[in-house]
């Protein structure tokens, strides 16, 4: 495959990505190989939306050393070790899907694949131990799995080790002879993990379920059933929704788009916890350490307990408040709408999480970092 037709097949699939609801924002990503030493990737901090051939970049697949100014993937090193263990590999996509991303928290451990699904995914689901985003540790805990299934399959073995992997916390890796073989996989993981999670209702997140807000000059225009609003200053205290929207955008000038929503996930979350602690690393990242819990009945939202919602945003991006739910806010609508989604993800994985057993959020060393890193490098890089 040559140059051009690589990153057109990585294009598509950036593109496919998030019609999929496979990624949030600029997460996950796609790649090709363009011939036994090189491969084309998504690029870092570019979303994928904006995508264009000349943003995918060419990477080395021993070195990883890549050409031009624009920087790839941070996880180019999972997809070179693919590439470098199995000469059928051609394509790579590296997901956040919402039930596959949760049951990582613990692995698969569902009834067995069918003969259908096993043959699809090209054997079982296996697991990849957990490492911090981009780092080595992550892709040798990757490659180390990538090198079992290679060596199942030299030794004509019935290959136990399939092209569908949980990396722990982080989402999933599937690898294809082509983009179509990789994004079946993708979306038949999803279906089994689904099927198989201990508490599993689905995203909740709908219009009409959603109401949202942006900031304009002298206040914001809220939107809640289709219906669309407009506040000015003392003006935008009156009600209990517009109340909690005026007094964030009062004290945090660099949210420009508040949304909230409730689902089965998030209130499930919400019934029995102080906080919703960060499962996973996205939400370490785009949210916060975790996301603390208001008390306090919607009609009964007075300035206080606004004041106190606004509190406990704290660094953070998103409150959960009693009768409102999770309560996002971000600098631009984009933003919004990818935090409502890795909101409701991580939430999943814990209420998963908890009904499994296992209820232990990522180290607090590592979320503030993980965090850290986002809020001063990546969030800065966004085109």
């Amino acid at each position: 495959m040559n140059v051009n037709e690589a990153k057109a097949e990585v294009l598509r699939a950036g593109h496919e990505l998030v019609e999929k609801g496979l990624v949030a924002r600029t997460w996950g990503n796609a790649s090709c190989r363009i011939d036994e030493n090189r491969f084309a990737i998504t690029p870092s901090g570019i979303a994928y939306d904006r995508l264009t051939e000349d943003n995918i970049v060419v990477v080395t697949i021993d070195t990883l050393a890549y050409e031009g100014k624009i920087k790839p993937s941070s996880e180019k090193g999972i997809h070179a070790a693919a590439y470098r263990t199995s000469p059928e590999t051609n394509f790579v996509i590296h997901t956040h899907q919402a039930c596959a991303s949760a049951m990582s928290i613990t692995g698969y451990a569902g009834g067995a694949l069918t003969a259908d699904e096993k043959e699809l995914l090209g054997g079982e689901i296996v697991f990849s131990a957990y490492g911090l985003p981009g780092t080595k540790k992550l892709r040798r805990n990757v490659e180390r799995v990538l090198k079992k299934k290679g060596a199942a399959n030299k030794t004509d073995t019935a290959c136990e080790t399939g092209a569908a992997i949980l990396m722990e916390r982080h989402g999933a890796l599937l690898v294809g002879s082509d983009r179509q073989l990789a994004f079946l996989r993708a979306v038949l993981l999803e279906e089994i993990c689904r099927r198989s999670m201990s508490y599993s209702p689905g995203f909740d997140i709908t219009p009409e379920k959603t109401v949202y807000s942006r900031r304009i000059p002298d206040g914001f225009i809220l939107t809640q059933n289709g219906k669309e609003s407009a506040y000015h200053g003392e003006d935008a205290i009156r009600g209990n929704t517009e109340m909690l929207h005026a007094v964030i955008y009062a004290v945090y000038p660099a949210f420009h788009f508040i949304a909230h929503y409730s689902s089965a996930s998030v209130l499930a979350v919400m019934e029995n916890a102080k906080i919703m602690p960060a499962m996973l690393d996205d939400f370490a990242q785009m949210v916060g350490t975790d996301v603390k819990i208001v008390r306090a009945q919607r009609e009964n939202l007075t300035k206080a307990a606004s004041l106190d919602a606004m509190n406990k945003l704290d660094g953070r991006n998103c409150v959960c408040v009693d009768g409102m739910g999770a309560v996002c806010c971000a600098g631009d609508e984009t933003d919004c709408t990818a935090l409502m989604m890795i909101i409701e993800k991580n939430a999943l994985a814990c209420v998963h999480a908890g009904k499994s057993g296992q209820v232990k959020p990522l180290p607090l060393l590592d979320r503030s970092l993980m965090r850290f890193v986002y809020t001063h490098k990546y969030a800065k890089m966004k085109r």
